[in-house]
């Protein structure tokens, strides 16, 4: 188990350490559970939450993908890599008997999967394997996971336990990226709100974070006229990048979010905020 440095030790840190305890962003001496931490979202927020201070436990089905984050992680004494198949109840079972402590700080629900097809294209079990990975995962989690954050709440830690749920813009608008993530999705916003008002009485705050289309895995599979269609659509112009995603989280799961809880934090480029993403030429012309 790493050592806790003592506050001579602290004093004497880093700059990069030194701000971030002074911004209420320093992790150190709390405990995370990132899902689906192998790649894309889940890996860069487990690598700055490790970055933080953080003791990190990520989940993945692959392990040779979870030990590479492990050993390129710079902590590796603080990284522990768990092998997790979170679509089924008992999965998540599974996973909460390996976690390796009884408390727990913080929990990234992260995990998920896609197919893109029309509504009435889906087969049933196409359905029920979307939602099962991107939405049951996640409330069956967040119950399991509930005795650890609250014990972990009750040491009065600044800023109590945190959940941070990964969710998208398809839970809020209709975007090409299939009708069952869309509902996956929304469904968690939901679960975001009740969470943080019936938690809040066991110091447990609740918040997701809705990205856009951001440069991950799982958009290598979508169409590129999707994705070029995205761009143009995007005030910004671009792609989200991971790191853009992970320091929301981390902020959410942080002392400098205390008093925040039952938000969706889109991060999307602006896609939500603007059904015209250009300054019309015709404002030229008054």
């Amino acid at each position: 188990m790493a050592r806790s440095r003592s506050p001579k030790e602290r004093k004497n840190g880093s700059g990069a350490s030194q701000a971030a305890e002074c911004s209420g962003m320093s992790l150190e001496g709390r405990r995370a559970l990132v899902t689906g931490g192998s790649k894309g979202i889940g890996r860069a927020t487990a690598e700055l939450l490790l970055k933080l201070g953080a003791e990190v436990a990520i989940c993945a089905r692959g392990d040779s993908e979870l030990q590479a984050v492990r050993t390129s992680s710079g902590a590796a004494e603080r990284c522990h890599a768990i092998v997790a198949d979170l679509s089924t109840e008992e999965g998540v079972k599974d996973l909460m008997a390996k976690l390796p402590w009884k408390e727990l700080d913080i929990l990234v629900n992260n995990c998920g999967t896609n197919i893109r097809k029309r509504a009435e294209d889906f087969e049933p079990e196409e359905f029920r394997k979307i939602f099962d990975t991107n939405f049951m995962s996640s409330m069956w989690l967040s119950r399991a996971a509930l005795p650890l954050l609250k014990s972990a709440a009750e040491k009065g830690k600044p800023g109590g336990a945190a959940v941070v749920n990964i969710s998208s813009v398809a839970g809020r608008t209709h975007i090409p990226s299939g009708f069952p993530y869309a509902a996956s999705k929304a469904a968690m916003d939901q679960m975001t709100r009740n969470l943080a008002v019936e938690w809040a009485r066991f110091g447990i705050r609740v918040n997701a974070v809705a990205p856009g289309v951001i440069e991950t895995p799982l958009i290598k599979t979508a169409s590129p006229i999707y994705v070029a269609d995205f761009k143009e659509r995007k005030p910004l112009s671009r792609m989200g990048q991971v790191n853009e995603i992970a320091r929301p989280i981390a902020f959410l799961a942080s002392e400098s979010a205390s008093f925040i809880t039952g938000q969706i934090l889109v991060v999307d480029g602006g896609f939500t905020a603007t059904c015209f993403n250009k300054v019309p030429s015709y404002w030229e012309d008054q």
